[in-house]
């Protein structure tokens, strides 16, 4: 298996990966119902740089040229300006652009992570997150945080043997999650 970042031309892959990831939550961030729409416009917005779902913000999980797994991740400082872009195609499509605020300040966000159906149980997931933890070193973020679903005690399992600690409870697109914390070790 080879982690690496992604690139805008697996966006109609990802897409579905992502969405298996963040269920409700993509349709927020298209602003629309419709299934199939929603890939589409998850994909685009995966092709475009300088923005949370983009390319840039990608690392996927290669075994054989086959994509198992992604994890999308970014500075908390920049969610804000990564949330812009997507805001205000909200707006000019005639919706709100209110965006829950899902994390901020100087961590490595991990908004969300999936692996594919016939992948799983190999321990993907865990090295994407670890992952991440390596991308956190190189950069000096003091921490690495993550949200997980009230409902997914299984995550929130794997989340704490991985390190995370619950900070607090927060809501997006309706629903509970909790708000974990991995502090990091740099060397």
């Amino acid at each position: 298996m080879n982690i690496r970042q992604a690139n805008p031309e697996e966006s109609e892959h990802i897409a579905p990966l992502v969405y298996e990831a963040i269920h409700e939550i993509g349709y927020s961030l298209t602003g629309t119902t419709n299934h199939e729409q929603m890939l589409a416009y998850l994909a685009m917005w995966i092709e475009k740089p300088n923005n949370r779902l983009s390319y840039e913000n990608i690392w996927v999980a290669d075994v054989e040229g086959e994509l198992a797994g992604v994890i999308i991740a970014y500075h908390g400082k920049n969610a804000d300006a990564l949330d812009q872009p997507i805001r205000d195609w909200l707006i000019a499509k005639g919706h709100t652009g209110n965006l829950d605020i899902e994390t901020g300040g100087d961590v490595l966000y991990i908004d969300s992570v999936t692996v594919a159906k016939a992948f799983r149980g190999q321990g993907i997931g865990t090295e994407l997150i670890q992952h991440m933890y390596r991308v956190a070193e190189a950069r000096m973020i003091p921490a690495v945080t993550l949200n997980v679903d009230k409902m997914n005690s299984a995550a929130a399992r794997l989340y704490s043997r991985l390190g995370f600690k619950k900070e607090r409870e927060i809501e997006i697109s309706g629903a509970r999650f909790d708000y974990m914390v991995k502090v990091m070790q740099h060397r």
